[in-house]
């Protein structure tokens, strides 16, 4: 079959994929949709292959160093305080900014050593970085400034890795939680999320925002 090269060569290139959130939401449904076609090592504060700490730049990259080389880093995790303006203070913004944003990028600068030729990294942003929203401030605010790196690092580490971001909407199973938040928005499908996370990892992009919904 003239597909069998092609297909040989797939599964050679991309093996290994550790996903940091894996538990979360967001996470799950990533794991779902990549666990068919690689090995996938669900990692976060309760593991449950991998525990780690996103904010401490020391542990996690011990618990790298522990996997060895790997293919490919997903991140889904980060959370931000919603509040009117008035009512935010600084410090909501540097929590902000660190758990949905710092995090992140801590997480990619200690996978960096430990990624495989042109491996990929893929973090997690939010339409909140491009759409308005009520209370939303903090949030656009770290949405934003994530999304604003990615062209940067894929300069940088250009012939030597893949960085990226996906910018869901909300996401089908959270709208329960947080669908008035979010109201008018229409969520992010399961398939769109899958197809999103998988072009990250296998598609020869680099530097790039997949924002799923403008909507």
């Amino acid at each position: 079959s003239t597909l069998f090269p092609y297909t040989t060569l797939f599964r050679s290139v991309m093996k290994k994929i550790i996903v940091v959130g894996a538990t979360g939401k967001l996470g799950k449904e990533v794991v779902e949709g990549l666990e068919k076609d690689y090995e996938v090592v669900r990692a976060g504060r309760s593991g449950p292959d991998l525990k780690l700490d996103a904010f401490d730049f020391s542990s996690v990259s011990k618990v790298f160093a522990s996997v060895g080389s790997f293919d490919g880093l997903v991140s889904c995790i980060g959370g931000t305080p919603f509040k009117p303006f008035e009512e935010l203070t600084m410090e909501d913004f540097a929590t902000g900014l660190s758990t949905k944003c710092l995090s992140q990028l801590n997480l990619a600068k200690a996978a960096i050593p430990f990624l495989s030729e042109n491996g990929s990294i893929t973090l997690t942003s939010g339409i909140i970085g491009d759409e308005p929203l009520l209370a939303g401030a903090c949030a656009a605010a770290a949405n934003g400034a994530l999304n604003m790196c990615v062209s940067t690092l894929a300069a940088e580490y250009a012939g030597k890795l893949r960085i990226n971001i996906v910018s869901p909407s909300i996401i089908e199973n959270s709208v329960d939680y947080y669908g008035m938040l979010f109201d008018g928005f229409e969520p992010t499908s399961k398939e769109s999320i899958i197809h999103a996370y998988r072009r990250t990892i296998s598609a020869p992009i680099t530097g790039r925002v997949l924002r799923l919904t403008r909507s």
